[in-house]
């Protein structure tokens, strides 16, 4: 019992610097546990959370309300009315979502919902929702539906068998290639790793269009060998750079 009881201790402490929205609650019931343990118990729980901390950057409290109400809705499978401000548009859009899951990534809480504007299932970041609305529309979530792999699905789709894989070979020191394999979108694509050298399969758009920007911050800790077409587009990238900073 004592590492289950642990074990809730901790997640209670990660739940709580993710900004779960229910980390009070969730509070209350391990003070609760640790009240009703007996001496010994209450001990051996105090030992193993006397070390233990999580650090995470500040959130923003505004976002505790949004994230009460997208979990309520998806305990209760009813249908949310909010405001939301896509990426790429100025003006916030007004749409009916049936939430199915609630995802924390990368620091940041998403929910995975049924978007009737768009009349499909989609991801949409909590802290781009500016306002929300209780509705009485009750929904049915799809059976055994799993909102971390529609996410995950959709943020790192699979290669396998795809065709125009190019190779990204890339040498560098231990350490910064320890990092670059960790790194969320080409760790998930690495193929082969040697003490100082890592190969990458990836499509050739994500190549040219996100991969030199994920590689400049190692500056002169790793060197691209292939494919030519990368360097000379980090050539151009850091070209703009000094020609933004120079004026």
């Amino acid at each position: 019992m004592g590492d289950f009881f642990s074990g809730l201790l901790h997640a209670a402490v990660f739940a709580k610097e993710a900004g779960y929205p229910l980390s009070e609650a969730l509070g209350n019931a391990t003070s609760k546990l640790k009240m009703y343990s007996n001496q010994e118990q209450e001990s051996i729980l105090s030992r193993h959370l006397a070390g233990f901390e999580v650090i995470n950057r500040m959130g923003d409290p505004s976002l505790q309300p949004v994230l009460a109400e997208l979990e309520q809705a998806v305990a209760n499978e009813s249908s949310v009315e909010m405001d939301y401000r896509s990426s790429h548009e100025e003006q916030p859009k007004n749409r009916v979502i049936d939430p199915y899951g609630m995802v924390y990534w990368n620091n940041k809480w998403y929910t995975v919902a049924f978007c009737h504007l768009r009349n499909e299932i989609r991801s949409f970041r909590a802290d781009r929702i500016l306002q929300t609305k209780r509705t009485q529309i009750i929904f049915k979530r799809p059976e055994a539906f799993s909102a971390r792999e529609f996410f995950m699905q959709n943020l790192l789709p699979d290669l396998v068998g795809k065709d125009g894989l190019i190779s990204l070979i890339i040498e560098g020191r231990t350490e910064a290639l320890d990092d670059l394999c960790l790194h969320w979108f080409l760790g998930h694509h690495l193929k082969e790793r040697t003490s100082n050298q890592a190969i990458f399969l990836l499509e050739e758009k994500s190549i040219h269009t996100y991969v030199p920007y994920f590689l400049l911050s190692y500056g002169k800790s790793i060197q691209v060998i292939e494919p030519q077409s990368l360097k000379e587009k980090l050539v151009a990238v850091a070209s703009e750079l000094m020609e933004y900073y120079q004026l």
